[in-house]
Order: C-alpha cells, then sequence, then structure tokens
C-alpha cells in the first residue's frame, strides 16, 4: 500500500478459525459443514481480493494455540468513519462463512486441499535439519530406520540424540 495505515486496529483472521479438521477448542469458530479442509492464509486473502475487502497478509505471524500454522490475515471491514466496506459482509463472522463457501471454488484447490506435510512441519525445517531427518532415514541399521516417520519413542529419542551429537561435531 502507498498510504501508512495502522492495521493494528483490523480484524485478525487465522486459518484455525475455518479449519474443519480443527476442533472449537482448537481454535474452528464456524460450523463443520461450512468449514474448510487445511485452509491457508493466502487462500484468506485471495478471498478478500476478490470481494475487494482491505486486507494485510502476514506470514510471520502465528496462530497463538497452534503455533505451526503460519499466516494470518488483517481485515478491515469497518472504516474509521464507520462505513462497511463490503454490502454484504459486515462482521467477523460473515467473512469467515463466505471464506469456507470461496476457498474450494479456487482454482489451486481444484485437486482438493494441499497435503498437510507440506504446510506442516516439514515446510518450517532448516536445512540441517532436513539433511539429518534425511541420513536418520536412509540409514538402514542400529534401529534408527523408523525413527524420523513414527518409530517408537525410544526410537525417536535415540535419533534426536544423534542428530544433536552430529549438531555438535560439527560445530567444533
Amino acid at each position: 500500500m502507498a498510504v501508512d495505515i495502522d492495521t493494528s486496529r483490523w480484524n485478525a483472521l487465522y486459518p484455525n478459525y475455518i479449519d474443519s479438521k480443527k476442533k472449537v477448542f482448537e481454535g474452528r469458530r464456524i460450523g463443520l459443514e461450512k468449514a474448510v479442509e487445511q485452509p491457508h492464509a493466502a487462500e484468506m486473502a485471495e478471498i478478500c481480493q476478490y470481494l475487494k475487502i482491505p486486507h494485510l497478509l502476514e506470514m510471520d505471524k502465528y496462530y497463538p494455540r497452534d503455533w505451526m500454522i503460519g499466516g494470518r490475515v488483517r481485515v478491515m471491514l469497518k472504516t474509521p468513519e464507520g462505513a462497511f466496506t463490503h454490502p454484504e459482509i459486515h462482521n467477523k463472522k460473515q467473512l469467515m462463512l463466505k471464506m469456507g463457501e470461496l476457498i474450494p471454488k479456487l482454482p489451486s484447490r481444484a485437486k482438493g486441499p494441499p497435503p498437510q506435510a507440506i504446510r506442516g512441519a516439514a515446510s518450517c525445517m532448516t536445512a540441517g535439519a532436513a539433511a539429518a531427518a534425511a541420513a536418520a532415514s536412509s540409514s538402514a541399521g542400529s534401529g534408527a530406520a523408523g525413527a524420523g516417520a513414527g518409530g517408537s519413542k525410544a526410537e525417536r529419542k535415540e535419533a534426536k540424540r544423534e542428530e544433536k551429537k552430529a549438531q555438535k561435531k560439527k560445530g567444533k
């Protein structure tokens, strides 16, 4: 935006608010039948742009209850003078319901929701952690083979210990 606008008073919308895979105590705010499977903040911003609602996409912000899900959208539903920015949408709930209706119709959703592995922890890994995880999963001896993808607690603990040793050696 060319003009410096104070967005701190705009409404914040997190993907968890409209995620059909979340329970109410995990942050979902609309009914299951109207919610979307694994929404992304960029998709929410795309809907705001389609509806011509002033918004700001903040990918570096995280939902406090579920900090693995990145991104939020700030929206201005009312101007400082008190006028609504959209003729039909006057509050957050109406906007969330509209997002739940429109996100499945996006061209990026033609093949269904994005896989969880792309959105979740795998995308947050650093290059070193990803290399260590790949090395741990490729070593077929010493019981570390299934440790990265859901082995027993002891195997995961051992893999983590080995990763720390490798990082410590690398630092010397």
